[in-house]
């Protein structure tokens, strides 16, 4: 297991120091109008409901927050106009069924928001709820006009209107344009390349999914297993970091090299655990592949983060998951219940109304086209997520790699971090600061290729990790402080 201990090292000084480094711009402007007179104002259909000056600290500059909402609609709309503008535009993308504008300014840069880093760049800042007001997604409920905004349309419709008040408060149009988000924001951040990829430069979408339709299929299935209870689940995890951890040549508690981890659950846990046959099918369901009857797969199995105290799963959990989209989004019918569920009764339906009626998946065409025009994406998944499966980014990662050939290379980046949950927390290194390192990719020409990830814990940087593009993981050199990443190698 890890032992945590207090890391002294000047070479992580540059990593610490990167949530508060602001690059500069030789284009920045100030604002031509008082906050104040923005109230009332309408932009693209959406009008300002709230503008007030939010003066200076420590560690931010002074901003203009102005709250809008889309006309006719339940799309609420946040931007941070900062009181020096670098000319640059940042939006975040939200998670689970939206509902509520995500935290702009968080207290740390992390890999699924860089909104803090954002403003002291100089950047707009912005945010949205998705298209309506409910965290449950129950607003979606026969609801068509709510549903594409959640879908996608809100994306553009958001970056709209952020450009067009910009222009009023500024006078200047934006120079270079990012979105970033983590979960459904990275499924959003996916589509704003592809289907909105003339209004932006570069994106980041970290715990993303290309199969809605499978993803939902995938959690209506697992929901009727017999999964065990959670202290169960903690102690297989363990069994397979038991069998797998000195995969990567070193034992610290986490499995960086996953790919070659031949974990069973019926073979390779302590008899003593109590695992009923059940239980351990369901496990291994849960690291499986979901496939039609053709033999098709519509989504992938996931890794070993079903230990992960943060999250605790269940098949109640995700039922919950699951519910959300088949009540509100693709049945209409708020008393469906999974029990009732089937891949093959069941997945044209799913498909037909998420992919063909809303499309929720960013297309292979679009994101072929956004990397041809020399724009930049930086996907980034954890190899423990049991929610949006890392493994089926990679099968959609190769299909685009695929497509799109050696322009893929050049301007998209893939890295999976070893041990890392949904858009963070397990326990490998999860803290790092991708929007920093995309503004030097896109401005400056600098790939984002060195990148290192620390583990915190109580805010001390415990252990790091270099982030390796798929499909190399980091492997121990053999010598050296087990816990920092100059130790480690990128290997396959």
């Amino acid at each position: 297991m890890v032992k945590y201990i207090l890391i002294t090292s000047t070479r992580l000084l540059p990593l610490m120091l990167a949530a508060c480094t602001s690059i500069s711009s030789s284009a920045a402007v100030q604002p031509v109008m008082a906050c104040v007179n923005l109230l009332d104002t309408n932009f693209k259909n959406a009008v300002v409901t709230a503008a007030r000056a939010v003066p200076a600290t420590d560690q931010l500059p002074g901003y203009c927050e102005v709250l809008a909402t889309e006309i006719g609609t339940s799309h609420d709309i946040k931007v941070l106009l900062p009181e020096t503008w670098s000319r640059r535009f940042y939006q975040q993308g939200g998670g689970g069924m939206d509902g509520v504008i995500p935290e702009l300014i968080p207290k740390k840069v992390t890999a699924t928001q860089g909104g803090s880093a954002a403003l002291k760049a100089g950047s707009i800042v912005l945010g949205n709820n998705g298209g309506h007001r409910d965290p449950t997604g129950a607003a979606l409920l026969d609801n068509p006009n709510a549903t594409e905004r959640y879908a996608h349309t809100a994306i553009g419709i958001a970056r709209d209107f952020g450009e067009a008040l910009a222009q009023a408060y500024y006078g200047k149009p934006t120079q270079f344009a990012y979105y970033q988000g983590c979960s459904n924001g990275g499924r959003g951040a996916l589509n704003a390349a592809a289907k909105y990829g003339t209004k932006f430069d570069a994106v980041i979408a970290g715990s993303p999914t290309r199969s809605d339709p499978g993803v939902t299929a995938q959690w209506l299935r697992l929901s009727q297993l017999p999964l065990p209870q959670y202290d169960k689940l903690k102690a297989v995890a363990a069994a397979a970091v038991l069998k797998c951890d000195m995969l990567d040549g070193v034992q610290d508690g986490i499995i960086s090299n996953w790919r070659a981890c031949k974990f069973d659950p019926a073979k390779d846990v302590p008899v003593a655990l109590g695992l009923t046959p059940a239980e351990a099918a369901a496990i291994k369901s849960l690291m499986s592949d979901i496939e039609l009857a053709n033999g098709a797969t519509v989504y992938s199995g996931y890794g070993y983060g079903f230990g992960d105290k943060s999250m605790k799963f269940s098949s109640k959990l995700y039922e919950f998951l699951g519910l959300g989209y088949m009540r509100y989004i693709v049945l209409n019918e708020p008393k469906w219940e999974a029990a009732n569920f089937t891949v093959e009764a069941y997945f044209e339906r799913i498909r037909s109304i998420l992919e063909d009626k809303y499309q929720f998946d960013a297309e292979t065409a679009g994101l072929k086209q956004f990397m041809d025009s020399g724009k930049k994406i930086l996907v980034w998944h954890g190899s423990d997520d049991t929610i949006d499966s890392h493994r089926d980014t990679i099968r959609k990662w190769d299909e685009l790699e695929s497509a799109a050939g050696a322009i893929a290379r050049q301007n998209a980046r893939l890295f999976i971090l070893p041990g890392v949950q949904h858009c963070g927390g397990g326990t490998g290194a999860d803290t790092f600061d991708p929007f920093t390192a995309m503004m030097n990719w896109v401005e400056k020409g600098v790939a984002p290729d060195g990148l290192v990830a620390t583990k915190l814990v109580d805010g001390v940087p415990v252990l790091s990790r270099p982030v390796c593009r798929h499909p190399s993981y980091p492997r121990y050199r053999g010598a050296g402080d087990i816990n920092l990443a100059e130790n480690y190698r990128c290997t396959q």
